[in-house]
């Protein structure tokens, strides 16, 4: 199997509905200061089979270079090990040729192709790529927010939830151009806490030329306390990207009440899958955002980060 070196143009015209829109080229290109160059591969036999996005760094590869997840994107249903096996070892070939010391990659979490992504953990492992971290990444199946969700979740956070449904909380979603409120709720909780957004509000409304974003927000009263902003990453996922509430609020249980009003949100539009993200770094749990994450009845999956050394 070749791989094949080209522009932006001539990826974008041949990947043109990726499983996520972190592998998008106009995501790529749109991140392309936050590395040192990227490159657009494509993958080909008979056809081309595969293609992916790398950015340079420090003569290493990355697969994402500014997202939480990227990895190659099938270009057919019926793909066989085999083509993922030569896509590899054509990648590493590649990279070699070119002196780079090394190949990062993080594959999606599994409820975007769970086939695909089982062959990819196979074949990796059987390239030699190692597994440098395996981060919990949580999710909320839409479908479970049913007549029974109250005995899905934990005591504490039903407590909780029961208690904020008794409040004067309102949860609505923001017109695009009213995005900075939400905005603004989340970066005063993270300044707070001692954890500045990596975004800044002019990087996410561009951003949203690319993904779809939704912004929300909860108020009692007049007071503004709470906020989530959600990408839309494929028809049948959303993400999570921030939400936070105003800890002098927290009495309300704001976060409980925003988390169920997402889920409730997301339902009745149709989209089965809300990624959460992830809450391990370099594998280390932060035990707080596992255990909320859990108590709201999120399912875990994983997202396995693979590195080929190639000195």
């Amino acid at each position: 199997m070749e791989t094949q070196e080209v522009t932006f143009e001539v990826y974008n015209s041949v990947v043109k509905l990726p499983t996520h829109l972190f592998n998008s080229a106009l995501f790529s290109d749109l991140n392309k200061d936050k590395c040192e160059k990227v490159f657009y591969l494509l993958f080909k036999d008979s056809k081309i089979r595969f293609g992916i996005t790398v950015g340079l760094r420090d003569n290493k590869l990355f697969s994402p270079f500014s997202a939480s997840y990227g990895g190659f994107e099938p270009l057919f249903s019926d793909t066989k090990l085999s083509q993922i096996d030569d896509a590899l070892t054509s990648l590493s070939n590649w990279a070699k040729e070119k002196c780079f010391d090394g190949i990062k990659i993080i594959i999606p979490p599994f409820f975007f192709n769970e086939d695909f992504s089982a062959k990819m953990v196979n074949c990796f492992y059987r390239a030699d790529f190692q597994v440098k971290n395996k981060e919990l990444n949580y999710h909320f199946q839409s479908k479970n927010l049913n007549d029974d969700y109250f005995q899905l979740i934990w005591y504490n956070a039903k407590k909780n939830l029961k208690k904020s449904l008794t409040k004067s909380l309102n949860f609505s979603k923001l017109p695009n151009e009213e995005g900075k409120v939400a905005y603004d709720i989340i970066a005063q909780n993270r300044r707070e806490r001692g954890f500045p957004l990596r975004l800044t509000f002019e990087q996410l409304q561009e951003t949203g030329k690319i993904i779809p974003i939704d912004y929300f927000i909860v108020e009692e009263g007049t007071n503004k306390i709470g906020a989530a902003i959600v990408f839309h990453l494929s028809s049948n996922v959303v993400r999570i990207v921030y939400w936070g509430d105003l800890p002098e609020y927290s009495e309300l249980k704001t976060m409980n009440f925003l988390s169920y009003s997402v889920f409730k949100h997301y339902k009745e539009i149709g989209i089965p899958i809300i990624d959460i993200g992830h809450s391990t770094e370099d594998s280390v749990p932060n035990h707080g955002l596992c255990e909320f994450k859990e108590s709201i009845g999120c399912s875990i999956g994983l997202l396995y980060e693979f590195y080929k050394e190639l000195n």
